[in-house]
């Protein structure tokens, strides 16, 4: 049998004609489908709106993502700066060392202030502080700098990447524009190439499309589980006549419906049963979630279990191993904020030497900076390597004792020497209690 698909008094011509215009109106669509293009991998392709949105989903005010990102930010924050800082110096009785200790206090950097910069960092991708002198108090303030309130830009010198020369952005709330030359700033950049000192894109902001789909999916998982709880009571009946019999009786015209799942309900030549949504979306919404997390927690370096799902954890993954696994993906930022310290105190120690005449030699008598990082690896790295190899004379007792954070090397040193001296004491009062047995013997 031949299927005739057009009517057969049309004529050849109008036949071109009508393939003719079918033609160019494929051609307009496929033109218009690639000039309005907009699925892309990663929707924010330049530094000002990924920091821009980064920091709306932290705050809480955007539509996608809030809790994933706040997760990840203040997860990663907190494994960065650890327990804090300390300043520490050769010289450990020096003027220097105690003014130092005098400027973490007056600045709270000894509580939250770390903590703060670290999650600016974190959001931003970068940090700037600048040190301001206080004559009231003798002492030097340090205040945080915004790129994303201000988008400062820092300029370098000519033909030097790594020589700051200073800070420039426009002050709107005063209307003017804003210098900081290089003595009164700390600028650290956390991420980017090393050559490119103002185009830096944070590491959690690669992964934004990624935190926005996977809330995305658990919105779709959600409503379609609402569907799931609310099936859909359906009957079968044999013709139109039937249909109308049965609806007229189940739900009599002017009155409420008086029947609902639960009550017994039998019909004549008619199929009763429950439709609801197929399960096959839900199945594929779960995939989708999984996959964004693993791929968040491989670009970020938080576990699983961090953003919510304990169970993707492998039977083989253990409490150390997780730590370890986001200790390594964050080393690079403790060690760029450990010179972020050690340059603020020296920059500081320099301030308040031209501004109080305190006479400080920040180059003779140095202060570096130490952050507090003490996990279980950690000990059970000093267990296992840094304990045998000062038993086997390898090391000396300073250098292991400076392997642990927030310790006092001479109040160890001082406490071995009472712990001796006890010791002696007590073997000489048993020698000569011993020999005072025989006497009377």
């Amino acid at each position: 049998m031949k299927l005739n698909i057009f009517p057969a008094r049309m004529e050849v011509k109008e036949m071109r004609k009508e393939v003719a215009q079918l033609q160019n109106a494929i051609s307009i669509l496929i033109s218009n489908a690639e000039e309005t293009k907009t699925h892309v991998g990663n929707a924010y392709q330049d530094y000002k709106s990924a920091i821009t949105e980064l920091c709306k989903k932290y705050e809480g005010t955007a539509d996608w993502g809030v809790l994933q990102v706040g997760n990840i930010i203040d997860i990663r924050s907190a494994f960065i700066i650890g327990q804090g800082i300390k300043a520490v110096s050769e010289a450990k009785e020096s003027r220097e060392l105690k003014f130092i200790n005098e400027f973490i206090k007056h600045n709270d950097l000894d509580e939250e202030l770390p903590q703060d910069l670290a999650k600016e960092a974190e959001l931003e991708g970068r940090c700037l502080v600048r040190l301001i002198p206080n004559s009231e108090k003798q002492q030097i303030d340090v205040r945080f700098i915004s790129y994303n309130t201000t988008g400062y830009t820092v300029k370098t010198v000519k033909g030097d990447y790594k020589k700051y020369e200073s800070v420039k952005y426009r002050d709107t709330e005063n209307q003017q524009d804003v210098t900081i030359p290089a003595e009164e700033f700390v600028y650290k950049k956390f991420s980017g190439r090393i050559s490119k000192v103002n185009d830096v894109m944070p590491k959690v902001a690669k992964v934004l499309t990624q935190c926005e789909n996977l809330d995305k999916a658990l919105y779709d998982w959600r409503r379609i589980n609402g569907l799931f709880s609310t099936p859909t009571p359906v009957i079968e009946c044999e013709d139109s006549a039937s249909a109308q019999t049965l609806n007229d009786k189940i739900n009599p015209p002017g009155k409420p419906i008086n029947w609902k799942i639960g009550k017994l309900l039998i019909l004549a030549k008619a199929k009763f049963s429950l439709v609801g949504a197929d399960v096959a979306g839900a199945t594929a919404l779960e995939k989708e979630i999984i996959a964004n997390a693993k791929i968040i927690s491989g670009a970020t370096g938080v576990p699983v279990h961090f953003l919510g799902y304990p169970e993707l954890m492998s039977n083989r993954s253990t409490s150390t191993d997780l730590f370890e696994f986001i200790n390594a993906s964050t080393n690079k930022e403790r060690n760029i904020w450990t010179g972020f310290y050690e340059e603020l105190f020296y920059k500081a120690l320099i301030m308040a030497r031209d501004n109080f005449q305190t006479g400080f030699d920040p180059d003779k008598n140095a202060v570096k900076a130490q952050i507090l990082d003490v996990t279980d690896a950690k000990i059970q790295e000093l267990a296992t390597v840094w304990l045998p190899l000062y038993n086997a004379n390898v090391v000396d007792l300073d250098y292991m004792l400076g392997k642990i954070p927030d310790i006092d090397p001479d109040r160890v040193k001082k406490a071995n020497e009472e712990s001796a001296m006890r010791m002696f004491e007590s073997i000489r009062s048993q020698e000569e209690q011993t020999e005072e047995d025989e006497v009377n013997v």
